[in-house]
């Protein structure tokens, strides 16, 4: 019970949170003649834009955030997200989601390469997130644990199986995390 209301929040916190970013324009006849361009986001309204990237494969992109402080915040509701703000505070945690356009197997085997170092994770499944055959458009939701945390001020690279993801985090981002 308390999984399945676990990734109905999540399924429904990244979508919304990641369309916040693009709010609608306002209606034409109420907007004033010489009105200036929009204005892009400020660096670090959106922290899921700050610490996501993409892994993209032949019919599946897999969102990978990087959970922290501040993403918690946006993508758990408590008492988990308290949770996951001290286990990433500790360890290296990454939120895994997507969903297939077509028929895809699927591996939970996650790696971190910093430095010439390798990490191995530890999946745990939200929903659809087992190694195997995910059908298309079945939604795919995880947490990926890592014992060790990365310097997030030096480049990473997040492999899966054919795919691979490098984080460079901004300035900004870095500072966001105070650090």
């Amino acid at each position: 019970m308390k999984k399945t209301a676990l990734a109905v929040v999540i399924a429904l916190a990244l979508p919304l949170a990641l369309i916040s970013q693009n709010p609608p324009a306002p209606p034409a006849a109420q907007a004033p003649a010489a009105q200036a361009p929009a204005a892009a986001p400020a660096p670090g309204a959106n922290p899921l834009i700050d610490y996501t990237r993409q892994i993209k494969y032949e019919g599946l992109t897999l969102s990978v955030v990087l959970v922290n402080s501040r993403t918690a915040e946006v993508l758990f509701q408590p008492p988990m997200k308290y949770s996951m703000r001290a286990r990433s505070a500790q360890q290296t945690v990454l939120y895994i989601q997507g969903t297939p356009q077509k028929d895809f197997d699927l591996t939970t085997a996650f790696t971190i390469e910093q430095e010439g170092q390798t990490m191995q994770g530890t999946s745990t499944s939200i929903k659809n997130f087992t190694n195997g055959k995910v059908p298309a458009g079945q939604r795919i939701d995880g947490i990926v644990d890592f014992t060790k945390k990365v310097d997030i001020a030096k480049p990473f690279t997040v492999k899966n199986g054919k795919g691979e993801v490098q984080f460079v985090l901004t300035a900004e981002a870095i500072k966001a995390l105070g650090q």
